[in-house]
């Protein structure tokens, strides 16, 4: 059976029991749950195709793939750029609205609560991030159950988060060009232990692929991923997707994508067309950053 007839069988099965829905509602459940059955399928002969596909569930606001998603990019196969991304583009699509089960439940607080335990539990490990995390989650409304919990109280008792902080909400999206205007800080990403931003520069050299690139990641906190049209990360693609998660801005070479010493601000993400139509395997990419020290 190939992806397609795979993708329309398992949407005949998710279809069963949900008659009583609205018809577009009914539709995008079971597109969704398509996407989760075939990434299952794909888990162990393709990683990246199979986040690929949880990641259209996601976008289509499955709570169910949400979850999935979140739970297989905490796994030992996928590396840590690929685990930052997915915690990144999950928090960006909740943050848009409610993310309802076939009950009418708005689930938020639940995909919340994993953020925060991914983000304080799981490594890459930041307090910061989780603390951000759990500001929206409370600001959602959608998390009060969970904000019960134990491990969420020890949080909100370390952090000093009020429970009733009401911070101004935005629209934002993940990928570059969805959304136009400010800088989205709340894509920083402070690295773990006792490291400080020096006086001194360096260029980190990397080759971005699908899979991004961890030396690029943990050495100056950028994400760099090879994309495909719609900007998916892909094994083969013809764009450069590049987001900076640090505090400080870094500047970007990349013969590839025509660029030269491009300054990225905190917060800024950018996608990039190659010069070349060609799919490619790997874009070649330098950052210009300013060096760390623990």
């Amino acid at each position: 059976m190939n992806l397609k007839s795979a993708i329309l069988a398992a949407a005949a099965l998710a279809a069963i029991g949900c008659a009583s829905a609205p018809r577009e509602t009914r539709i995008q459940e079971d597109q969704g749950q398509a996407h989760l059955a075939v990434a299952r399928k794909l888990w162990e002969r393709d990683v990246l195709e199979s986040l690929r596909h949880l990641r259209k569930g996601v976008e289509l606001r499955d709570a169910d793939c949400c979850r999935q998603y979140l739970a297989y990019a905490e796994t030992a196969q996928v590396n840590l750029s690929q685990r930052v991304y997915a915690r990144l583009f999950v928090e960006g699509v909740i943050r848009k609205g409610a993310i309802l089960s076939r009950t009418g439940e708005d689930l938020r607080g639940e995909i919340y609560y994993q953020l925060c335990w991914a983000w304080r539990q799981t490594e890459p490990r930041s307090p910061q991030k989780a603390k951000q995390v759990l500001e929206a989650m409370l600001e959602s409304g959608a998390g009060a159950e969970q904000a019960k919990s134990a491990f969420l109280l020890q949080m909100i008792r370390e952090t000093g988060v009020r429970v009733d902080a009401s911070v101004r909400r935005q629209e934002i999206q993940l990928m570059a060009g969805d959304s136009a205007g400010d800088v989205k800080r709340w894509l920083q990403v402070p690295l773990a232990g006792e490291r400080r931003l020096t006086s001194e520069w360096a260029v980190a050299e990397a080759n971005a692929w699908g899979g991004g690139s961890d030396r690029l990641f943990l050495g100056t906190n950028v994400l760099a991923f090879l994309v495909n049209a719609r900007g998916e990360p892909s094994f083969r693609g013809t764009h450069l997707w590049i987001c900076n998660l640090g505090t400080a801005p870094v500047y970007l070479t990349s013969l590839a994508v025509g660029q030269s010493n491009r300054e990225l601000l905190p917060g800024e993400e950018e996608v990039f067309s190659q010069i070349s139509p060609d799919a490619t395997t790997g874009i070649p990419v330098n950052v210009r950053h300013l060096r760390l020290a623990r």
